[in-house]
């Protein structure tokens, strides 16, 4: 009888923690949408499809999604993930609290999000240069070439400067609200430029001043390529070189290949006793890689946006590194593909972690 009883808590204890890997759905999806789940890509995705903590949702140049929120979120609402955009869904515990949270990557999405009645959940959107804090609200943001741009037609949006390169710049004095007929543009420098969002039809408002913003950075771009390039390739390189050699260990860590294998078997977590024994070494292996990977990740974000700019006219060119434009851009697509899969790498990790630690992440929080 004990073993019979021992059998069905743990099919119950099973069950929950893959009830908790979900933080909402696909509601709607159209063109080519992908989602990098485990280090794997899944597929396929289409209505219904549920969306788990630390999925990695990419969108085609035509592709767009709509996810709405699982009711274990703590939130109502859905999040509209535009065409060519990157963003991955995460939920922590940040002092037993519910903290949902989508980190944009690139392009834009779209948000209308309330809290459940009674719950003290909280929702935010990361960027490269911007953290935005939502009580309930229905907002777009979008990011480019390391700055964000955010805009709001119901309720209020907190924009705090943030830059993963520059941790110091910007401050919680320098956070704007952005509130229905204002708009907030936040630079990786730290600093924040406000100004009056045009009335009317919001979406139609927001696809020009959106198409402007970014067609703005193009120019800037494409008259001087070099001098971006300059600004960001010897920290691409030496960050990623750095974040690649500490994905190694990573990956051929034992109890994360363990943990890897009973995933996909889909045979549970383990025991307590046995996340007493492992919890360290995975926890040791992704606190030592992850400064220099969310440094990498920074930078090769902005390099894919700046590389399909550069006209041929600029690819023989010398950076400050000594290197022609077009060496540099070859080396960098060799060395994309591989950094894409040790960022997959990291976050199935920091998941698997997640799992056994009762929605805690190693971290802290996502700072």
């Amino acid at each position: 009888m004990k073993k019979a009883t021992l059998s069905i808590v743990m099919l119950v204890v099973a069950a929950l923690a893959a009830r908790a890997q979900v933080v909402g759905r696909v509601e709607y999806v159209e063109g080519l949408v992908e989602v990098v789940r485990n280090g794997e890509k899944a597929r396929p995705v289409g209505t219904g499809f549920p969306i788990e903590n630390l999925d990695c949702v990419r969108t085609g140049d035509a592709g767009s999604a709509t996810i709405s929120f699982d009711r274990s979120s703590g939130l109502v609402g859905s999040i509209d993930i535009g065409p060519g955009a990157t963003a991955v869904i995460r939920r922590d515990l940040v002092s037993g609290v519910t903290s949902n949270e989508v980190r944009l990557m690139a392009g834009e999405i779209g948000l209308k999000v309330s809290r459940l009645s009674g719950n003290a959940a909280s929702f935010r959107v990361r960027t490269p240069s911007a953290v935005l804090g939502v009580r309930g609200t229905e907002f777009v943001v979008a990011t480019f070439n390391g700055s964000s741009l955010a805009a709001c037609a119901k309720g209020e949006v907190l924009c705090s400067p943030w830059s993963f390169t520059s941790p110091a710049a910007g401050s919680a004095a320098d956070a704007v609200s952005v509130i229905p007929g204002r708009m907030a543009e936040l630079l990786d420098s730290g600093s924040v430029k406000t100004a009056d969002f045009p009335k009317g039809d919001f979406v139609a408002n927001w696809k020009d001043v959106r198409g402007r913003w970014k067609a703005f950075q193009v120019d800037l771009i494409t008259a001087d390529p070099v001098t971006f390039l300059n600004r960001i390739a010897v920290q691409w390189e030496n960050s990623s070189e750095k974040a690649l050699q500490e994905a190694e260990t990573l990956r051929d860590n034992k109890v994360l290949k363990k943990w890897f294998a009973a995933a996909k078997e889909g045979s549970g977590v383990g025991s307590r006793a046995d996340w007493v024994k492992e919890r360290q070494s995975v926890m040791k292996d992704l606190i030592a890689l992850k400064p220099e990977m969310t440094l990498a990740m920074i930078h090769w974000y902005r390099i894919r946006e700046l590389v399909p700019l550069i006209p041929d006219s600029a690819m023989g060119k010398k950076m400050a590194n000594g290197q022609t434009v077009k060496a540099f851009v070859a080396r960098f697509g060799r060395v994309s593909a591989d950094f894409d899969a040790a960022l997959a790498l990291f976050d199935a990790a920091e998941k698997q972690y997640m799992l056994r630690n009762d929605g805690l992440s190693p971290f802290g929080t996502f700072n």
